[in-house]
């Protein structure tokens, strides 16, 4: 039989470790019978019943030597609070670590957004702003995969169509619009702008298509 833990909290909830599922025996009458359990009752401060919880269902040797040496059946851990608090201050110095590279993330990300808007403007002249545009926007693209969001990736990505319209590979951009299409819809409760932004680019590149069509038919009348 392994050894059962009961926690008991300061609002006296209890909470359960390797308790068995109740099954019942061939023949039960429908009776109930009470089987008599050992059990050991500790009361403890949150702070060394986290501990003793810890070694309990990490370790197992202080369960196995109750167990072997005591026949305990059932460990009851009484919580109450503790006399001083503590601060966990190097969990504080990693949360704090994290914080702040997060800012300083998002800053960056706003001025490539700034400059990769200027860079993309221009664009629509110049065929080297459109290729730093899309460089930029790379650049998004690897910081959103740092910071583990989807839906910054996407919008990095739907980015990056852009300037592939703008040099002219039309192709390459409709593939990634669909691809991103799709992630929006299925996310479109989280984030109804991605869609938006997906059917706007869109709309710019069935016009670019339209343009190309329309050069080849006036190259063509013209040869």
């Amino acid at each position: 039989m392994t050894l059962i833990v009961c926690v008991c909290d300061y609002w006296k909830r209890r909470h359960y470790y390797n308790r068995q599922p109740v099954q019942s025996a061939a023949g039960d009458t429908g009776k109930s019978h009470k089987k008599i359990v050992r059990r050991l009752s500790l009361e403890l401060d949150a702070i060394a019943g986290n501990y003793w919880l810890r070694e309990l269902l990490q370790q197992k040797v202080l369960c196995h030597r109750l167990e072997r040496d005591h026949e305990v059946q059932l460990l009851w851990l009484s919580l109450h609070p503790p006399e001083h608090d503590t601060i966990d201050y190097k969990w504080a110095d990693m949360l704090a670590h994290t914080i702040w590279e997060h800012i300083e993330v998002e800053h960056l990300m706003s001025w490539l957004s700034t400059l990769g808007g200027g860079f993309s403007a221009l664009g629509e002249q110049f065929e080297r702003c459109a290729q730093t545009a899309g460089k930029i926007s790379l650049q998004q693209l690897t910081i959103g995969l740092r910071l583990g969001d989807p839906f910054l990736q996407a919008r990095c990505k739907l980015y990056y169509s852009i300037s592939l319209i703008q040099c002219g590979q039309l192709r390459r951009a409709k593939r990634l619009i669909r691809a991103q299409y799709r992630f929006a819809k299925q996310h479109e409760e989280h984030d109804q702008r991605l869609v938006r932004m997906c059917l706007g680019i869109w709309l710019r590149l069935r016009f670019e298509y339209q343009e190309r069509r329309g050069r080849r038919l006036a190259a063509d009348n013209n040869s």
